[in-house]
């Protein structure tokens, strides 16, 4: 049987006793630990992510080496729900905005994170952290007063362009692109902070246009009336932030020191432009609490994200859930996070007292304890193991501080000792494992319901083809190929229908100017005769 991703290979004995291991669904959360090849994935996570798939609860499951989505997916078309899947962090999936729902807090914590060079570049980071966040803030207010002056006229704005000379144009979405747009140059910069007042003269200009334009199309009712307080508003909303922030804004402004402040901008940027670029981490298209609590099945492809990011990402996604326990209607939501240790700090505060309330279920494995121990440091890690009431131990080339005469160096793949039963016991688990060629024919299934080959390859679009993404390759407007009858991958150039039609447009129009130039020249050769 051919396997892939975290699935073994090694059979099982068929005559021993072994049982799947499925956590209660009590919201109380699990963590397994065990060396790489232990079983602890096909037998821990695999079991508990078809469980909660088939009970109908919304997933949220980190893709960290780009192929765990092929098993999620042939798990949820078991169970029918392959239509309930989205994929985030792939140019065929939904987009989300990383910092849409940070507040100050976390947008602190998230700078501190991706900033954080050791104690010796202190003042570069608060100086990189002060700039990117008061930016983030006026962009956030822009953003709102946009959004309600759409409202009122229903024009898309990307920008909002001042009327000064050499004015500039404020982005209408605060996201880490828009930032890197405004800080890409010493110029640019300074262009953003010296026509501060001349957007807020813009602002009342374009409400008195939108409000022109609105009552020409309809008389002024009382739905017309509150759009329009709600957009003036968001207007003094605007003029409030820059206040607030014009003076630590000036001392980036045309007045600082150029070199000072271009070492600044550099330290802000250096960690940011490559996330900038991933328009899946860019856009306010899909929100990823809201869809959980719909049900739906969500993969994050994290593989080319930095730990600090996917650290930042998940803080806050745990943490909007946490909130569910307003909510007076809840669907269960299940959180599979294997590589724990990844997504966790020192900074970090995980919500998991109220999860139970929240009806969110944590599912996180590691390699080890002493790996989340170096991330969390001992308070942190103890009172993570102490919210968690089921823990299994796998395999381990060194044994854990658990009090139990069993060596854990001594257990058998597929074999473990848990909490239940305070270590007592060794039990062998019941693996799931997935043939790699029914994965590939439920991706290409789910590929060809996303229309991903119509997208991306569009001269492929009807044969056995599955695209594969890898994000450098992508960069580079290139996708992998795989052939499902011979497994072969190719490296092609992403052409859409549009592409197609344009180069063969081009070619038509080069092979008919070429064509007429040898007609010209026949003709001048027969004149000449």
């Amino acid at each position: 049987m051919a396997t892939m991703g975290f699935i073994q290979s090694t059979q099982v004995n068929s005559t021993e006793k072994r049982s799947s291991i499925i956590v209660p669904q009590t919201f109380t959360h699990a963590i397994a630990f065990g060396q790489t090849g232990c079983g602890k994935t096909s037998s821990f996570i695999y079991p508990n992510l078809q469980d909660r798939i088939k009970s109908g609860h919304g997933i949220l499951l980190y893709d960290y080496k780009g192929k765990e989505h092929l098993s999620v997916k042939f798990l949820a078309h078991q169970a029918r729900r392959l239509g309930d899947v989205v994929e985030i962090g792939k140019p065929w999936g939904k987009s989300i905005n990383l910092i849409e729902k940070m507040d100050e807090d976390e947008l602190d914590k998230f700078f501190d994170n991706i900033l954080h060079h050791g104690e010796d570049s202190k003042y570069w980071q608060n100086s990189a952290k002060s700039l990117g966040q008061t930016i983030l803030a006026i962009l956030k207010g822009v953003a709102a007063f946009s959004t309600s002056l759409y409202a009122v006229d229903g024009i898309q704005r990307d920008v909002i362009e001042t009327n000064s000379l050499e004015g500039f144009a404020y982005p209408t979405t605060r996201t880490l692109h828009s930032l890197v747009q405004v800080c890409k140059t010493f110029e640019v910069l300074q262009h953003f902070i010296s026509d501060l007042n001349a957007l807020v003269k813009k602002a009342d200009s374009l409400i008195t246009q939108a409000a022109k334009y609105a009552l020409t199309e309809s008389p002024l009712t009382t739905h017309l009336k509150t759009k329009l307080t709600d957009v003036i508003a968001k207007k003094e909303a605007l003029t409030s932030i820059i206040v607030k922030y014009k003076n630590a804004l000036d001392s980036f402004g045309s007045e600082s020191n150029e070199n000072l402040t271009q070492n600044i901008i550099g330290s802000l940027l250096s960690p940011l432009i490559s996330l900038s670029h991933n328009e899946s981490f860019n856009r306010n298209e899909f929100d990823i609490t809201h869809e959980l609590n719909s049900g739906k099945i969500i993969i994050i492809n994290v593989e080319s994200l930095s730990n600090a990011v996917i650290e930042s990402l998940n803080n806050t996604l745990l943490y909007e859930l946490s909130k569910r326990t307003k909510s007076l209607n809840t669907h269960p939501v299940s959180v599979f996070i294997d590589e724990v240790q990844r997504v966790v700090s020192k900074n970090m505060d995980l919500p998991i007292d109220v999860f139970r309330e929240a009806k969110v279920d944590l599912f996180l494995a590691t390699q080890n304890s002493a790996l989340l121990k170096e991330k969390l440091k001992e308070d942190k890690f103890t009172a993570l193991m102490g919210n968690l009431t089921r823990k299994y131990y796998f395999k381990n080339s060194n044994d854990e501080e658990l009090e139990t005469e069993r060596s854990l160096m001594e257990l058998e793949t597929f074999s473990y000792v848990a909490s239940f039963d305070a270590y007592m016991y060794e039990h062998k688990s019941r693996p799931l494992f997935l043939d790699r060629e029914k994965l590939i024919l439920i991706e290409f299934k789910y590929q060809r319901s996303q229309q991903v080959l119509e997208r991306f390859l569009y001269k492929y679009h009807t044969a056995k083809v599955i695209l594969d993404y890898d994000a450098r390759l992508y960069r580079d407007n290139k996708v992998i190929a795989v052939d499902m009858v011979t497994q072969k991958e190719h490296i092609l150039d992403s052409l859409t229908k549009e592409n197609i039609e344009h180069l063969k447009d081009a070619l038509d129009t080069l092979l008919e100017s070429i064509n007429a130039h040898k007609l010209e020249m026949q003709r001048y050769e027969e004149f000449v005769a």
